[in-house]
């Protein structure tokens, strides 16, 4: 019975693997936000029902008919449903393995250390303000333990093997994930800005999902607007911004002075150094900056790329972009103790979820982000990030 019960949990793992990818991918398509959101709906009926089912299956049936000996047996395969049965319950098991063999590799083997040169995380202060219950926020944000009203910084130096010795010590703030819903009022976003005007950064870039709500345009030049940088503030959109008049964003993010890269490249002059920006928007917003038509490296020696998405990082690579900044995976949002992260809207799943990743000749940075639609975080905070580049000379 022990062994059993064991095997059952192992299948319920194996179960809830096969469809948190389904869920995962599902949500990394450009499909329409209507379909996505039945769709999701189902699988997570798929995903939870089940392992009700089989519970209620091992308790009123003789439970040695999970055992592996009695699977395949004469007796046991009566039915072409028991069939069925029998081996998706193989392949159940099959993909528990898989998944925790997959985990443990993404995470021991797949990491940004290599060109890491510091890391520190700290917590910063918000104003009390933002965390009373009579502040115009979404009831669950006050939710204990909802982290959606606090704030990291994450401070990173990055060896970068490409980095021109002109460009030592460059100062980049990479924020992401805005989503501005109404959800989370304004004066949350307008502490980001203050927080990262006080980094007194060169560059800072913003890699999408900023406006959810079209009437939260009106928040941008209080907010985005008044983002301060030396060399200039640079933005790609995500797939929530087409949800809002995107046209009309653009048009007012521009008033306010901050630069649009998606779908295009261009080249900025930082300490009298040629740097190429280029924006990636895939799939939602087509087409990527198209790498074919960068100028020769001997000319721009330096490639800062931009991306909503990580799973763009295949793309980064192919256009020999020394840094890919990305974000649209939240981190998560929910980071569960010793598992981590499970739900991530990527093909990759949550193998990029948030932080460091490095895969010559492109450092890829993933934000966790600063809000999300339904604003729920837990073990897994929103983030300022704060790069500074070195030569690794």
């Amino acid at each position: 019975m022990i062994a059993a019960v064991v095997l059952l949990v192992v299948a319920v793992a194996g179960h809830a693997a096969i469809w948190v990818a389904v869920i995962n991918r599902a949500h990394a398509t450009d499909w329409p936000h209507t379909i996505i959101k039945q769709l999701s709906r189902l699988l997570f009926l798929v995903l939870l029902v089940p392992p009700w089912v089989a519970a209620y299956w091992l308790l009123s049936v003789d439970a040695q008919s999970l055992m592996p000996w009695r699977m395949f047996s004469s007796t046991a395969v009566n039915t072409t449903g028991m069939l069925a049965f029998e081996g998706y319950l193989g392949l159940c098991w099959i993909s528990a393995v898989v998944a925790l063999v997959q985990r443990l590799r993404w995470t021991f083997l797949q990491n940004g250390s290599s060109i890491l040169r510091f890391h520190r995380s700290r917590s910063l202060a918000t104003s009390n303000v933002l965390h009373s219950p009579d502040h115009p926020h979404l009831s669950i944000v006050h939710l204990l333990g909802n982290e959606s009203l606090e704030l990291d910084l994450t401070e990173r130096g990055l060896d970068v093997p490409r980095l021109p010795s002109a460009l030592e010590g460059l100062s980049i703030v990479h924020l992401s994930d805005f989503h501005f819903t109404g959800r989370i009022g304004r004066p949350f976003f307008e502490e980001i800005v203050r927080m990262s005007n006080a980094l007194e950064p060169e560059i800072v870039v913003l890699t999408g999902d900023l406006v959810d709500k079209t009437q939260f345009i009106d928040w941008v030049p209080d907010t985005f607007g008044r983002l301060k940088a030396r060399y200039g503030v640079y933005y790609i959109f995500g797939n929530h911004d087409l949800r809002v008049d995107y046209r009309r964003l653009q048009r007012v993010m521009g008033d306010c002075g901050l630069v649009y890269l998606g779908g295009c490249w261009k080249v900025i002059e930082v300490r009298g150094q040629p740097v190429l920006l280029a924006g990636n928007e895939l799939p939602w917003f087509k087409p990527a900056a198209d790498p074919s038509t960068f100028p020769p490296r001997s000319e721009v020696p330096f490639r800062l790329l931009l991306a909503h998405s990580p799973d763009q990082f295949s793309w980064a690579r192919k256009g020999d972009g020394d840094l890919l900044l990305a974000g649209h995976t939240h981190g998560g949002q929910i980071r569960l103790p010793l598992i981590g992260p499970v739900f991530a809207p990527s093909y990759n799943g949550v193998q990029y979820a948030s932080g460091l990743f490095y895969a010559p000749p492109t450092i890829l940075n993933v934000s966790r982000g600063l809000s999300a639609e339904l604003p729920l975080r837990m073990n897994c905070t929103p983030e300022i990030i704060h790069l500074t580049l070195h030569t690794n000379r």
